[in-house]
């Protein structure tokens, strides 16, 4: 089952003048890196850049979802290898649950403090809706 990576490539830092390169694109760019260097996690998550997550108070700001799983919106990351790190590590234990919950002992320590919301699962297991 595919995992997706949304990643907010609009978001910025409020100090940031509105012509600089935006923070959330520049993560996009590196997670863009991240997969192409480690085809094994590639395989198994989807990369999809997004316009706007609305979640301005929280740049940079991703979501993690899979369809029978449940979903997260994280925010305040740096677009920098610590947050690829931490944001492969958690695809990786997310991708290796059935259903999307990552036992707290398991999170990366980059994603403490991080997670703005968590949504149901858009299927039930069985397929239904």
């Amino acid at each position: 089952m595919t995992v997706e990576l949304v990643v907010c490539e609009t978001c910025r830092r409020p100090e940031d003048p509105p012509e600089a390169v935006r923070p959330g694109a520049e993560l996009v760019a590196l997670m863009v890196r991240a997969l192409a260097d480690s085809p094994d996690l590639a395989a198994q998550v989807r990369l999809r850049p997004m316009r706007c997550l609305m979640s301005c108070r929280r740049p940079c700001a991703v979501a993690v979802r899979s369809a029978s799983r449940m979903s997260y919106v994280l925010g305040d990351f740096a677009p920098d290898e610590m947050t690829v790190e931490t944001l492969t590590a958690y695809l990786r234990a997310y991708a290796a649950t059935e259903d999307g919950i990552v036992p707290f002992k398991q999170w990366p320590q980059g994603v403490k403090g991080r997670f703005v919301s968590r949504l149901p699962p858009l299927e039930e297991p069985d397929g239904q809706v």
